[in-house]
């Protein structure tokens, strides 16, 4: 391996104008498709299409149209909503919505709704009329309206509050309308109904990805102090000019070939996942500050040639840097299995980005080195001049080395593993509270959220359960619609959290009610197949055809049963969907019917999380193993391959055990933190294992202690620069109007920090306690001038020189 370092480094730095040619000539092909880089929120991209669930959905939406809702809320401050000012709002604000492009017109529902109609019974059948189709003009028609609310149970509680304070204004658009766009056109017709007496709410998912589109000005803000941070912590570290724009030049071109590269093949980014540029330019501020560090060090040893200290530098960093950079990648490039498209873009983008730094860094910095004029000697000096971290250092070098202290440090972290371990069994996959995680409890839309539930009877999470029957009018069955009340019935009695439930089986009910005189005794549904289909072709001679298309087919063989909950946490979702499956095993008889389970957006979020669950911990295994493979061969050790996995398994276990004790809950936004965590756990200890094995090649007389030390105020000294000007950097993200954003700000500095310490001080501890053959690879130990060369005898170092 080391044959192969010398003769790359030696290609590569005589052609050294080729590769930098080959590397900004790349940037600038990249840079030039970022021009069609998209960065919006699709909802399609946030769900697992071939998943049982979002079949369902599928099938939900053919028959019934778009099932993305949006809850509009007014609220009045004094008073109630019956009065002339509030319901020419809700007159206005239907008659918009019906105007928008991708809307699901069958799908809206308010007072002035076209579907949301007034029944009453008389002799020859039924007299339907819209609830209301202009605002009432008299203090009769006011009451009117107001009392043929309450005495229907499908409006009271629903569309007006109990207190009637407030009314509430539903609709669904079509899975390809863009978030931001319904977001923009919601805001606009809102915002222009909005005064003193009137405050107007809106939620759901939708909503939920606009806000985040919302706030993308800001994370540009955030992106830009990030990188000046980081910029001033490399002045710290290097003092020159090449110390800080070489690290990140090299860094930004990265980054360009990651989102350059994603535009190409045709993704998109969105708020969720635009956190990926900052991996990439953080990994390869990373990578660049080990080389500038041992260019420093190479000129320190020979001043006056600038192209010999280059090719050593790449010599010596090829191997560490090489499989840092495969196991970082494969970290990323493992969420490409999981089947969302939005996972598949940052996979993308960000295990591209961290290949690529091969090229923007390891063939590209020793080039530029040879080409850049020799650094001043006091430039060189002064980046080499002991200071305190070199005492820091030190200490730890002799805290690994003295037993007490080894044993006390080796204690330490084990109790740290140990917290991480009872942190892992408190994780949750899915949300994890009320409202959304992602933004802050008094953000608008977590407010939102919070009044509507509160309010109405009706929730923000839609839940859906197909009826498909096996034959036209399979549903005019009184069987089948006992069946339909008995699911609903069945879930709102066991699960807290559900709100209001609908279906045809709730229309026959009130068309049944009707027609005895509006007796709420009769709120039932008939025994009879036939009085049911005398109900509907009655309604039907006065209605308006489609009235009942939200909850049945025309032909009547498809219908729906609609549940709303009052939040979308995973153990919410999680009951929903097993009392569904039980109530199915349990009671359902008819054969002339299927129940198919889980539409909406509860079952959306379900089969999420049954991804994340069933891919995470093979995806944990499958990298652990890669990333063991790829050092084992490095290093032509299977000791060193497992030593090293060491701080990956410790990064993995405490990073998921603080997100579990933090109540951070393992959602598709959090996933890249769990595969930087997987990727970099071996990233800094791969640089202080090749510097340890390079101090006692090196120097045949050194000590394990004394190459222990040597190497980590040389490499450990750049890992710890690198490591503080990353998590310092991500601390920036604490600002972000995104909750997500500041929490994942929070988890990556503080994965750096364990990133470091895994490096500097477990892994060395580990190398001391064990003292594996691998890191003598190609010494020769010598005893009364006998030489023998690693390999030829096994074991330890103590039972080498026992052998000999």
């Amino acid at each position: 391996m080391k044959d192969i370092s010398q003769r790359f480094a030696e290609a590569v730095i005589k052609w050294r104008f080729l590769f930098i040619a080959l590397s900004v000539s790349l940037t600038l092909f990249f840079l030039f498709c970022l021009r069609n880089l998209s960065v919006q929120t699709k909802l399609g991209d946030l769900t697992p299409q071939k998943h049982p669930y979002m079949e369902v959905q599928k099938k939900l939406m053919y028959v019934f149209g778009g099932l993305n809702q949006v809850s509009i809320a007014l609220v009045v401050k004094e008073g109630d909503v019956f009065n002339k000012d509030t319901l020419d709002k809700v007159v206005r604000i239907t008659r918009k919505l019906y105007l928008l492009d991708g809307v699901n017109p069958g799908r809206i529902v308010s007072l002035a709704a076209r579907k949301i109609k007034n029944t009453r019974a008389y002799e020859d059948g039924f007299e339907v009329k819209r609830l209301m189709r202009h605002t009432p003009d008299t203090a009769a028609e006011m009451e009117r309206l107001k009392q043929n609310i309450i005495r229907n149970p499908m409006f009271y509680g629903s569309l007006v509050s109990k207190d009637f304070k407030a009314t509430q204004i539903m609709v669904d658009f079509e899975p390809e309308v863009t978030s931001r766009r319904i977001f923009e056109e919601l805001e606009e017709i809102i915002d222009a109904e909005r005064n003193r007496n009137t405050d107007i709410y809106i939620a759901g998912r939708p909503i939920l990805e606009g806000w985040m589109d919302h706030y993308l000005p800001k994370m540009g803000w955030i992106f830009l102090a990030t990188g000046l941070i980081m910029a001033l912590l490399l002045y710290l570290a290097f003092r020159s000019k090449r110390g800080i724009i070489l690290p990140i030049l090299s860094a930004t071109m990265a980054t360009i070939w990651g989102l350059g590269a994603v535009t190409l093949l045709g993704y998109r980014m969105d708020p969720a996942t635009i956190l990926a540029p900052f991996f990439i330019f953080a990994l390869g501020i990373s990578h660049s500050v080990q080389f500038v560090k041992r260019y420093y060090e190479a000129m320190k040893t020979d001043p006056m040639d600038k192209k010999k200290a280059a090719q050593e530098t790449l010599s010596h960093l090829f191997v560490p840097a090489l499989v840092s950079l495969v196991t970082d990648g494969i970290g990323f490039i493992s969420l490409f299995i999981v089947p969302l498209a939005m996972i598949k873009s940052m996979a993308l983008a960000s295990g591209i980005g961290v290949l690529s730094i091969f090229f923007t860094t390891v063939t590209f910095l020793p080039p530029v080195f040879s080409c850049l004029s020799r650094p001043k000697r006091l430039e060189v000096e002064r980046e080499e001049m002991p200071n305190i971290l070199d005492r820091f250092l030190t200490r730890i070098a002799s805290l690994i080395h003295t037993p007490t202290l080894r044993w006390t440090t080796f204690g330490i972290f084990l109790l740290l593993a140990l917290i991480g371990l009872a942190g892992t069994s408190r994780l949750v996959v899915g949300d994890n509270e009320p409202g959304s995680a992602t933004l802050y409890p008094d953000s608008p839309y977590n407010k939102a959220e919070r009044i509507i539930n509160n309010k109405f009877m009706m929730g923000t999470n839609p839940y859906f359960v197909m009826v498909e029957g096996k034959g036209e009018e399979a549903l005019i069955n009184s069987e089948v619609l006992r069946e339909m009340e008995s699911l609903q019935s069945y879930l709102i009695k066991h699960i807290p959290e559900a709100g209001y439930a609908l279906s045809l089986a709730d229309y026959i009910k009130g068309l049944n009610m009707v027609m005895f005189a509006g007796n709420p005794n009769y709120f039932k549904i008939p025994d009879k197949d036939g009085t049911i289909a005398e109900y509907l072709f009655l309604y039907s001679i006065s209605g308006f055809p489609g009235d009942f298309d939200p909850v049945v087919s025309p032909n009547f063989q498809y219908a729906n049963i609609k549940v709303d909950f009052k939040d979308h946490k995973s153990d919410t979702i999680k009951k929903t969907i097993f009392y569904t499956r039980e109530w199915i095993e349990k009671f359902h008889r008819v054969s002339s019917v299927d129940f198919l389970y889980a539409g909406g957006v509860m079952g959306t979020l379900g089969a999420v999380n049954e991804i994340i669950e069933e891919i995470l911990p093979m995806s944990i295994l499958q990298v652990a193993f890669l990333v063991f493979i790829c050092v084992a061969i490095a290093y032509g050790s299977i000791v060193g391959g497992l030593i090293l996995l060491v701080p990956l398994l410790f990064n993995v276990l405490f990073v998921f055990g603080i997100m579990g004790l933090s109540g951070i809950s393992l959602t598709i936004e959090t996933l890249p933190v769990a595969a930087l965590s997987i990727g970099r756990g071996v990233d800094y200890s791969i640089y202080v294992v090749t510097r340890i094995r390079e101090e006692l090649n090196a120097h045949q007389d050194r000590t394990l202690e004394e190459a222990t030390l040597s190497a980590l105020v040389t490499s450990g000294k750049a890992v710890f620069f690198t490591g503080a000007t990353i998590a310092i950097g991500a601390l920036a993200w604490v600002f972000s109007d995104i909750r997500l954003q500041a929490r994942l700000g929070l988890t990556l500095g503080f994965l750096t920090c364990l990133n470091v310490l895994g490096s500097l001080i477990l892994l060395p501890l580990f190398l001391r306690m064990f003292n594996p053959a691998f890191i003598y690879k190609n010494r020769i130990l010598k005893d009364d001038g006998v030489s023998v060369k690693e390999g030829e005898v096994t074991g330890t170092v103590e039972e080498q020189r026992e052998t000999l």
